[in-house]
Order: C-alpha cells, then sequence, then structure tokens
C-alpha cells in the first residue's frame, strides 16, 4: 500500500517539478508574466493530490466499491475549493489572455490524470483479488 503510493508520487513530483520549469521556461522565452503565481497553481493541486490519493488508498480497504464515486465526488470538491482559492484570478476584472489560461488548465488536467490513473490502477487490483 505505502509502497505503491510512494512510488507513485515520487513520479508524479518529478514530472510536475519538470512541467512547472518547462513551462516557467516557455512563458519567460516568450517575454510574458503571469497575474498570479504559477508555483502557488502547481502547490494547490499537489496537496490535493495527496490528498485524493491518500484518501483513495484508506477508502479502498474498508470500502471498495465506493472508490469511484469518492473519486468523482473529490474532483468535483477539488475545482470549487480552486475557484475559491483563486477566485481573485479567476473572476479578476481585466481578462487574461490564452498564456495565462493556459497555464492555468495544464497543472489542472495534469494532476486530474495523476489522480485518476491511480484511482482507476486501485481499481483495477481489488477486482482482480
Amino acid at each position: 500500500m505505502y509502497k505503491r503510493l510512494i512510488l507513485f508520487t515520487l513520479i508524479t513530483v518529478a514530472i510536475a517539478v519538470s512541467a512547472l520549469f518547462f513551462q516557467k521556461w516557455y512563458i519567460s522565452s516568450q517575454n510574458e508574466f503571469l497575474s498570479y503565481s504559477l508555483d502557488s497553481v502547481y502547490i494547490f493541486h499537489f496537496i490535493a493530490f495527496i490528498f485524493i490519493v491518500g484518501s483513495v488508498e484508506l477508502l479502498s480497504k474498508k470500502l471498495p466499491d465506493q472508490v469511484g464515486y469518492f473519486y468523482l465526488a473529490s474532483v468535483f470538491v477539488k475545482i470549487g475549493l480552486f475557484v475559491l482559492v483563486f477566485k481573485d484570478t479567476i473572476f479578476s476584472e481585466t481578462s487574461m489572455d490564452f498564456l495565462e489560461r493556459i497555464s492555468i488548465i495544464i497543472p489542472f488536467f495534469m494532476f486530474l490524470v495523476f489522480e485518476a490513473i491511480y484511482s482507476g490502477r486501485l481499481m483495477n487490483a481489488k477486482d482482480n483479488e
């Protein structure tokens, strides 16, 4: 249990840090500046990732049939919390340009894919047992 969680988290961290540095490099190469902190967006998604996969792992021991429903609900809660935390950025008076919008979406979908992969593999492993 813990070995799988730690290994997957380390792989996720490596990919996320690489994506963050590549994204920052690309933004600076375009001589653009974001109106928000890209680091804080990645940190938010990483904390949510840890909470979701940890909760899914623990829930799979007690209620394995409910893991998919919990994952789905946790994604909606994550979106709601993200909008709450970053409401000033998302609902600002000035409109965001394409680079700013895509810089918010990239980490969201990247971590969403990681969470889905982990949850899916966990559910498939429980089905095969």
